[in-house]
């Protein structure tokens, strides 16, 4: 498939749709939990078994939509995730490079740069479903 012909496919995944229903199911949250629970912890307060014994606080990802002035910043949120934009609070990157680790986890198959992308909006949108009203 050429580029072209892949465009609208990429806009149509990553505009919302397909994904936005794999973040509420079930999927987003396996994902989460498989990448991000250790830090993190099941319900996102930075609580995870791995938090302990880091050298950062983890930061509690329930927080995000109220420390943006209501708004979840979805985009950096992915960005973080997929290695695109390093945290302060992460010092010289204590988090994985996520995107990474989904490129490796997919190559030798089709299309790994957009299978990135797409599950750390996943992760990412799932995660917006844990912010504190």
């Amino acid at each position: 498939m050429t580029i072209v012909k892949t465009l609208p496919l990429v806009g149509l995944l990553l505009g919302g749709g397909a994904i936005s229903f794999a973040a509420e199911s079930d999927g987003g949250k396996q994902m989460y939990l498989q990448y991000c629970g250790s830090c993190h912890g099941k319900d996102g307060k930075g609580d995870g078994v791995v938090s302990r014994d880091l050298k950062v606080r983890v930061p509690d990802l329930t927080l995000l939509a109220r420390k943006n002035k209501g708004v979840y910043p979805l985009d950096a949120v992915m960005a973080t995730i997929d290695g695109r934009r390093t945290v302060r609070a992460h010092g010289d990157r204590n988090m994985p490079v996520w995107g990474e680790i989904f490129y490796r986890e997919t190559e030798g198959k089709k299309y790994p740069e957009l299978t990135t992308l797409l599950k750390a909006k996943i992760i990412a949108e799932y995660v917006a479903t844990l912010q504190k009203k």
